[in-house]
């Protein structure tokens, strides 16, 4: 599928109303667990003796259900009602179930936040674990009503799953996959025959119909399994081979994970072998993210390990990094990442905001890994990470299940939660005091889906330094039973000065660039567009027709900048001038821009003659 990227950009960084942006005084520059007092989350995910599937339990979501620009949290219990905690802003949560609409005792497991009708506010889907023959074998869906309570809607917009067989069911994934700008979704179901599984695609109907969804599994080819059984934990969207179509990747029990390469016409390939990945033997969480820092997306899958880690072992969790050409190579050892124990969910973090992304993950089964810790690895920026558990004050040694990451008291860095099955969650405050610069991007989308899921957003902090880019995507889940606060965090290390560019790419294809942006700050990056404007003052004239002959004919990447490209087609030439000068004073001028500086239509035809004979123009083809 050829995708045509717009550019729009602007000077102004606008800060997200109602964050608190001050910088933590702590000293001792670790995590601290934050007590169920100081923290108001004071529930325990299960009761009693756990069996089967069960034990398997334990999810949570971050998100901001009820706008004021903190993030909340939702929790899923196996045998007692669903806790949904509002943010206070003081440090603390209140617990708001009841008064929300949680008040019946379900079976509840994979929970993701997203606004599946657009609306403005983020609805609640709900996986649910449900013996042969129970009432309810379904799963859940919760539309916000805008006034702080929900309304559980599954069966009359076509996302219940309802079967008269045993439900597994695990993470749910959101994302917009054929980017029509409403957000579809994916299921994982474990151990069920593949014939019956609740692992679906659901289609969001989309504007003639949202939030409403009709069950296009086979059609789109993702009920294509590596067994006869469904063995499926943690589904994520995420464009792994850049072409702007969200790919998915599956992590899978007993060498089922898979992964799926979107074609962009509506239809998956599952491409799992090809690209070397898939290799794990027991799948379970998932995290996709550039943790090498060279602008592609590599993908972290955690597994079991119960023996000495080495380079030839076929067991453990394993690191897939993104050679390009949806071709993948196996890390894991030799970045340090493979340790022995039973892991869980897991997430990419730059938890020191020297702009590495670290990793963390959950560990534990009863038995011989009954105690096994939850571990956090420091990535060392040369493709190695160190254990650094212990230094960092993380402690938890429970049965952890779900985990992710928020920034639940808006002072810059990413705290942490880990989500216990049969136990109590463990809250880590990062208390970091180095002195490190940040940058959070939220993203709000008007032509894409209203969340901005799958939206790539590469920072370049210093435009005079070759390879200080990062680039993050935002994600609708799942890193097992588990959903990170949505946005993009960027860790700035020493920066001095502001962030030089920040560029978006959206999935409706428009790109959107930033200048000049002050960081230590939570970035609303609203989806807006004037076709011409490249300098992002509001008005198309002689500044943006000089960005397009600066750089003319350039190639640019799709992964990087594409200043000057407003066609989006990778080089700056005739159809990124038409575009300017198809649009000329459009807007309204810059106040700090004299009249006389405005050339007359009549004009333009002199500027345009000069430009495409003075210009060569070669074929971007041509060697």
């Amino acid at each position: 599928m050829c995708c045509v990227f717009r550019i729009r950009c602007t000077r102004r960084a606008l800060p997200f109303a109602g964050v608190l942006l001050a910088v933590s005084s702590s000293a001792h520059g670790t995590f601290t667990e934050v007590s169920a007092i100081d923290s108001g989350i004071a529930h325990v995910q299960a009761t009693g003796a756990l069996q089967g599937a069960a034990v398997m339990t334990g999810g949570a979501a971050a998100g901001d259900f009820d706008g004021d620009g903190l993030v909340d949290l939702f929790f899923t219990r196996i045998d007692g009602t669903d806790v949904l905690y509002k943010n206070q802003g003081n440090g603390s949560f209140l617990d708001v179930s009841f008064n929300a609409g949680f008040t019946a005792n379900l079976p509840t497991n994979g929970p993701v936040f997203g606004d599946i009708d657009n609306d403005g506010d983020l609805d609640l889907y709900v996986s649910a674990v449900v013996n042969l023959g129970a009432a309810g074998n379904r799963y859940y869906l919760y539309m916000n009503n805008g006034d702080g309570t929900f309304t559980e809607d599954a069966v009359a917009r076509g996302a219940d799953i309802a079967t008269t067989n045993a439900i597994n069911g695990m993470g749910i994934a959101l994302g917009d996959y054929d980017r029509d700008g409403y957000l579809d979704a994916m299921t994982a179901d474990w151990d069920t025959l593949a014939t019956q599984s609740s692992s679906r695609l659901l289609h969001n109907q989309g504007a003639a119909n949202p939030g409403r969804f009709t069950d296009v599994t086979a059609a789109a080819g993702l009920d294509v399994f590596r067994d006869t059984r469904s063995y499926r934990f943690a589904p994520r969207f995420s464009d792994l081979d850049g072409d702007g179509n969200p790919d998915l990747a599956i992590a899978s029990d007993f060498v089922t994970s898979q992964l799926f390469w979107n074609n962009g016409d509506g239809t998956f390939s599952d491409g799992t072998l090809a690209a070397n990945v898939g290799t794990d033997r027991s799948g379970m969480g998932s995290t996709i993210g550039d943790y090498d820092g060279d602008g592609d997306l590599d993908w972290y899958v955690t597994a079991i390990l119960n023996g000495t880690p080495s380079p030839t072992t076929e067991f453990g969790s394993k690191l897939y990094r993104n050679d390009g050409n949806r071709v993948f190579s196996e890390q894991t050892y030799d970045a340090g990442v493979q340790p022995a124990g039973w892991w869980w969910g897991t997430t990419w973090l730059d938890f020191d905001n020297d702009g590495n992304l670290d990793l963390m993950a959950t560990n534990g089964f009863p038995g011989p890994f009954n105690a096994d810790p939850t571990t956090l690895w420091h990535n060392n920026g040369d493709g190695t990470f160190t254990d650094v558990t212990t230094a960092q004050g993380i402690t938890d040694t429970a049965q952890g299940r779900g985990l992710l990451t928020l920034d639940y008291d808006s002072d810059g860095d990413l705290d942490t939660l880990v989500i216990n099955n049969g136990g109590a969650p463990v809250f880590y405050r990062n208390d970091s005091a180095n002195g490190n610069a940040w940058l959070r991007v939220k993203t709000q989308g008007s032509e894409s889906n209203r969340d901005g899921i799958g939206a790539r957003v590469i920072i370049d902090p210093d435009s005079t330094l070759a390879g200080d880019e990062q680039v993050r995507e935002i994600d609708g889940g799942d890193n097992y039973l588990s959903q990170n606060q949505m946005t993009a965090h960027f860790g700035l290390g020493a920066l001095a000065g502001n962030i030089d560019n920040i560029t978006i790419f959206w999935p409706s294809g428009t790109v959107q660039q930033f200048f000049d942006v002050t960081p230590n700050q939570v970035l609303l990056a609203q989806e807006t567009y004037l076709a011409g404007d490249l300098n992002g003052d509001g008005f198309v004239g002689i500044a943006d027709l000089n960005i397009v002959l600066g750089n003319w004919n350039q190639s640019v990447v799709f992964s990087l900048h594409q200043v000057g490209d407003p066609s989006g087609d990778g080089f700056v030439g005739i159809d990124d001038l038409n575009e300017v000068l198809g649009n000329w004073n459009a807007g309204l001028p810059p106040p700090v821009l004299p009249s006389s500086q405005i050339p007359e239509p009549s004009g333009l035809i002199l500027i345009y003659t000069a430009a495409v004979m003075g210009l060569s123009r070669r074929s971007r083809f041509s060697p």
